[in-house]
């Protein structure tokens, strides 16, 4: 054998005993031999449905906390037991086909006990037929500033062989929304523009565009858009979350509170939950300010969901809301 591979092959030989090996310390291990699963070609609608296999390759037990896919459409399902030391368990993925189209690939993350901290991840990918593929679903603006003018595009393409089906109207369900038919800049497909006018409100926006089509499968298509309107203040970021076992101390999370506008506010009051404390630093008085949230200590397991309300002098924006999640573990336990 060449020199080379030999080398090679041996590089892989010792790959495998240390997957397949147990953990040097006696901790659990999780391990998945085929995290990827390729279903090749499926019609819009369908369910698929894999089994992927969890192993155990450590010395204590393994518990699959929870499973959390990446977008509604995407299902696992794992089973309560632990899993015994070279032992293995089953996470079930279903993959609802109904609102996806072309190429597709989606992953579930499998959060366990393994100490190493790093979740598992498995993946459905394949191809989904239908009339017409449109992307991107949804069309996300993103952080647009109040008093801007968007412009974005959808693209309209052929799903399947065969003739090719075409969008023949676009209405939209927000009045803010301006949207038209085109071709596609290389003449291959449809486009269809989505205009923002910059009057809507400061916060989260959402709409429908309601695409007409040649197809008999898809007379109709729904696509929502998505994006957030920020306006002088900018909370960063725009969402806490805290994460710990049961005694474990929360480090704080950092807020800022940056004012863009040309004249200066103050915060004048601040509501956070009952689970939270908090302490309020001025960086640069009327320009930025800084806030520190703390879980209090000593509390029991489940999940926290609230809101952290900041008031200000702004006089349009006054009052800006910070979402907050918190969820807080029980201690690992073996079997």
């Amino acid at each position: 054998m060449h020199p080379r591979r030999l080398v090679c092959f041996w590089a892989l030989v010792l790959l495998a005993r240390a997957v397949a090996a147990p953990a040097a310390d006696g901790a659990a291990r999780a391990v998945v031999d085929e995290p990827v699963y390729d279903f090749g070609t499926a019609e819009q609608g369908q369910v698929i449905e894999q089994i992927f296999r969890v192993r155990n390759t450590g010395g204590e037990w393994l518990r699959i906390d929870h499973v959390k896919g990446t977008c509604a459409c995407t299902v696992g399902v794992a089973s309560g037991d632990p899993i015994a030391p070279g032992d293995a368990s089953s996470v079930i993925v279903r993959l609802d086909t109904a609102r996806l189209s072309g190429h597709t690939t989606k992953t579930v993350t499998v959060y366990t006990n393994d100490p190493a901290g790093t979740p598992l991840t498995v993946t459905l990918t394949g191809q989904v037929l239908t009339d017409l593929v449109i992307t991107p679903t949804p069309l996300y603006l993103g952080h647009v500033r109040r008093g801007t003018v968007v412009r974005r595009s959808l693209t309209v393409v052929a799903g399947r062989p065969g003739p090719a089906a075409l969008v023949t109207a676009v209405e939209a369900t927000n009045p803010h929304v301006r949207s038209w038919i085109d071709s596609a800049a290389d003449d291959h497909g449809q486009q269809v523009v989505v205009e923002l006018d910059g009057d809507l409100p400061v916060g989260r926006f959402n709409a429908d565009l309601v695409l007409r089509t040649t197809s008999e499968r898809q007379p109709q298509v729904t696509v929502r858009v998505l994006g957030t309107i920020e306006g002088d203040i900018a909370v960063l970021p725009p969402q806490v979350t805290f994460a710990l076992a049961e005694g474990e101390a929360a480090s704080p999370r950092e807020v800022y509170i940056r004012n863009r506008s040309e004249h200066p506010i103050a915060v004048t009051k601040v509501i956070v939950p009952q689970a939270v404390t908090y302490d309020l630093t001025t960086i640069e008085d009327g320009v930025e300010y800084q806030l520190n949230l703390r879980l209090r200590d000593g509390l029991p397991p489940g999940k926290i969901e609230g809101n952290v309300e900041i008031f200000t002098t702004h006089p349009d924006e006054n009052r800006v809301v910070v979402p907050l999640y918190a969820i807080v573990r029980s201690p690992s336990r073996r079997g």
